[in-house]
């Protein structure tokens, strides 16, 4: 819990009109969700060659020794609590993907990507409980906006009948909530570079332990072997190293919303790909839309001055005031 929240109480979220540091904050936590986006065209090929959660462990595995470069950081006096937040953020997001995997075995595509989508609106609800922040209402609103979109966009016709994945599903969208909400609150506080190795190497130790809960497949070829790389290095180690550096630099409910982008450029890198064939129902385009919309709400439609973020790329703990978030 922030040392300002003593001090002052309940904060509001201390997010504001693009400018300065959070405009670029917030262009390079859309690039990373472009390459998420992009990126599926590539997972769904390696899936055909291995399963999930092999693939995951392959994936974190590599990214782990792409981080390599960054283990000098690891040297030196370790702040208290880098080491614990590290980890627990690797085992929120190995946790998250572990959810998904699994749950996904037991319900439609749809539905998982819908109950995924969730943790949109699950950072503003956890976000005051976890990190002292009332999310503005700019951040609500947008969050909404960008639930609907995602709703038309993955509709299914047995949307709100329960499946035996739904609540794992479920727990892999809070997963992902919490780790949103954890990266900003410790990489305001801590190295983030000691932050972005550690919780990659636990992430991808839990990967690799939990592999054998699902039928292994393993077919190795050229395009599983580039997709892993791909996604190992894009994908997974320089987009998670991004998101460790700026996150801090904005909200953690506009982060989320941001993030919501993911499928909208997937859905444009496959039309690409099909030589401009947009492949989305109107319906769909009406969910990309409104994703575009509540990202655009959320981005100016708060009113405050940034939060000042560490700078450097070994910036450690920030100073603190009573008025810092």
């Amino acid at each position: 819990m922030p040392h300002a929240m003593a001090a002052t109480g309940v904060q509001e979220e201390r997010c504001c009109l693009p400018g300065g540091n959070s405009l670029r904050a917030h262009g390079a936590l859309l690039a990373v969700a472009f390459i998420w986006g992009a990126s599926f065209p590539l997972v769904k090929i390696a899936l055909d060659d291995a399963s999930p959660l092999l693939f995951l462990a392959l994936r974190f595995l590599l990214a782990t020794l792409l981080a390599l470069p960054l283990f000098p950081a690891l040297r030196g006096r370790w702040v208290r609590g880098e080491l614990a937040g590290g980890m627990a953020l690797g085992v929120l997001l190995g946790g998250a993907f572990i959810f998904q995997t699994l749950g996904l075995a037991q319900t439609t595509p749809s539905r998982s990507a819908f109950l995924t989508s969730l943790y949109v609106v699950f950072v503003p609800l956890l976000s005051l409980p976890v990190t002292g922040h009332r999310p503005r209402a700019a951040s609500w609103c947008g969050a909404i906006l960008a639930l609907g979109g995602l709703a038309l966009m993955t509709r299914d016709g047995a949307l709100f009948r329960w499946q035996p994945g739904d609540l794992l599903t479920l727990g892999c969208a809070l997963a992902f909530a919490l780790h949103i909400l954890g990266v900003g609150l410790l990489t305001a506080r801590h190295d983030f570079r000691r932050l972005f190795v550690v919780q990659i190497a636990t992430a991808a130790v839990l990967l690799a332990m939990v592999t054998p809960l699902e039928a292994v497949r393993w077919q190795p070829s050229s395009r599983l072997a580039g997709a892993v790389l791909l996604t190992g290095g894009l994908a997974t180690t320089l987009a998670f190293y991004v998101q460790n550096k700026v996150q801090s630099r904005t909200s953690a409910a506009r982060t989320a919303i941001i993030f919501a982008m993911e499928p909208v450029f997937a859905a444009l890198v496959i039309a690409l790909l099909a030589g401009g064939h947009w492949d989305l129902s109107r319906t769909q385009t009406l969910g990309a839309a409104l994703i575009v919309g509540g990202l655009l709400v959320a981005a100016l439609g708060t009113r405050a001055s940034d939060p000042q973020a560490p700078s450097g790329p070994g910036a450690g703990p920030r100073r603190r005031t009573a008025s810092s978030p």
